[in-house]
């Protein structure tokens, strides 16, 4: 029995020394979130550029997001809406055309194809098929809304050389409960103290779906969308990082996501996100770390590791209360009362000032640091703070079942307390027309083909893509 503890012990103590190892690069990242992020100074040229935004069941947020993306201070005559309708079984189609897309409706049978890189696939099909004019693409989802400038200063990285950036993710519903309080603080502190900290270092960042830019070109040499995981935004991260071009953060590209205010929602999305990226790890990360070897850039390694806290966070949900469980409960059975209890007070106090402590202190830095731009007061950000660390807990656990089961698909509730007028993202003449579409769709309207030609210039821009 003493030769089964010690191996356990040093199991165990290799595995800590993983944990530690991810969780002080996290750490050091925090401490320097005083370093400034790379600015871009305004392009020289407004270039072509084609929004993509793959949608199922979406119809309760895809105008709006259409409406504050023809609200943009771009060139209307440069810019495209494409959206994919993906397997929709409501009428996100119809409206989306209403509002001024270009609609592909995407429809395929097989489960394993029930994901958003296979609704990318098919819409860049057809955009190179019949719309290849691009400079540069931007893939939001269909609950995103965005600052007025977000096009113009994607626009200004893409001028400076920037082969694929992501944006600031903010929230849009920060304020609505505690659970989509929790989540939108989650992704501002990773922008505030990561991706704040790589930029400043010239290191690549990871895609998230929200706003994410890449070059035409990328989809040109590919032959379309190359990225069919669960997981497509970090698996385009990391093989393109694997190709030599590093991901950028445009910190003054603002995007706004609808958090999940149910634990239910937040639950089932980590779920899918920790299947995908647990694959990712060994497709993608590990062939990253090696390449290391070979490359000597910090990105590959800090890469495998931001995909390293998926496996992670299985061990903190498996080996690690199973670990000290057992290690506490054999020694109270062999009557070392005195060690037993020791430990649980040691466990106590690594979880206070290793977990519990470090995350409210991370919460009540970021809120403070970044109150211009969260949409919420100190006041009502207050119990976000003190509830910060339940999030870890519900994204370890979620993650864990994630790994160990096939996640479907769920729709999830979208907040019907924000849009873009409440955020201030429409000036008052875009407001009262959006309100005019609103009272056209209404009517009836809304028939556009569509295989017509994108944007206003429609036509010129069917014509330049023959």
């Amino acid at each position: 029995m003493e030769l089964f503890n010690e191996i356990l012990y040093w199991i165990n103590y290799v595995l800590v020394a993983i944990l530690s190892i991810a969780f002080t690069v996290q750490f050091l990242y925090t401490l320097v979130f005083w370093l400034p992020a790379k600015k871009y100074k305004p392009a020289e040229k407004k270039h072509r550029v084609g929004i993509i935004i793959p949608a199922r069941n979406e119809s309760a947020v895809i105008g709006d997001t259409i409406r504050c993306l023809l609200a943009q201070d771009y060139p209307k005559e440069l810019f495209d809406i494409f959206v994919v309708a993906d397997n929709c079984t409501d009428d996100t189609a119809e409206i989306a055309r209403a509002a001024g897309a270009v609609v592909f409706e995407h429809f395929d049978d097989d489960p394993k194809h029930k994901k958003a890189g296979y609704a990318l696939q098919y819409g860049f099909e057809k955009i190179l098929e019949s719309y290849d004019v691009y400079d540069f693409f931007i893939k939001f989802d269909a609950d995103n809304l965005m600052e007025p400038d977000y096009i113009s200063k994607m626009n200004d990285a893409f001028d400076a050389g920037v082969q694929s950036a992501r944006g600031y993710s903010n929230s849009k519903n920060i304020t609505e409960n505690i659970v989509s309080g929790i989540s939108g603080l989650w992704y501002i502190r990773d922008c505030r103290f990561a991706c704040q900290a790589r930029s400043f270092l010239g290191t690549s960042q990871m895609l998230g779906g929200a706003g994410m830019m890449f070059s035409a070109d990328i989809i040109r040499k590919h032959g379309g969308w190359d990225c069919l995981s669960s997981s497509d935004d970090a698996e385009f991260s990391m093989k393109r990082l694997r190709e030599g071009i590093k991901t950028k953060y445009v910190h003054d590209a603002v995007v706004y996501e609808d958090q999940p205010t149910t634990i239910k929602d937040t639950f089932n999305r980590n779920k899918r996100l920790g299947k995908g990226l647990f694959n990712l790890f060994f497709t993608q990360g590990i062939p990253c770390f090696f390449k290391f070897f070979t490359k000597f850039g910090w990105s590959y390694v800090d890469m495998f590791l931001n995909l390293l806290f998926i496996p992670i966070a299985v061990l903190c949900c498996t080996w690690v209360p199973l670990y000290y469980g057992y290690d506490i409960i054999y020694h109270y059975a062999i009557g070392d009362i005195a060690y037993g209890n020791n430990a649980l007070i040691n466990v106590a106090i690594i979880l206070a000032c290793a977990f519990v402590l470090p995350f409210i202190l991370q919460a009540l830095l970021v809120t403070v640091l970044e109150r211009k731009r969260i949409k919420a007061t100190f006041r009502q950000m207050i119990p976000v703070i003190l509830s910060f660390p339940l999030f870890m807990i519900i994204y370890a656990i979620s993650i864990t079942c994630g790994v160990f089961s096939k996640p479907k698909w769920n729709s999830v509730s979208r907040s019907k307390t924000t849009d873009s007028s409440s955020l201030g993202l429409l000036s008052a003449p875009a407001a009262q027309a959006a309100a005019s579409v609103d009272e056209t769709s209404d009517n009836g309207g809304g028939d556009a083909d569509a295989e017509n030609a994108p944007g206003i210039d429609g036509e010129a821009s069917q014509e330049d893509a023959q």
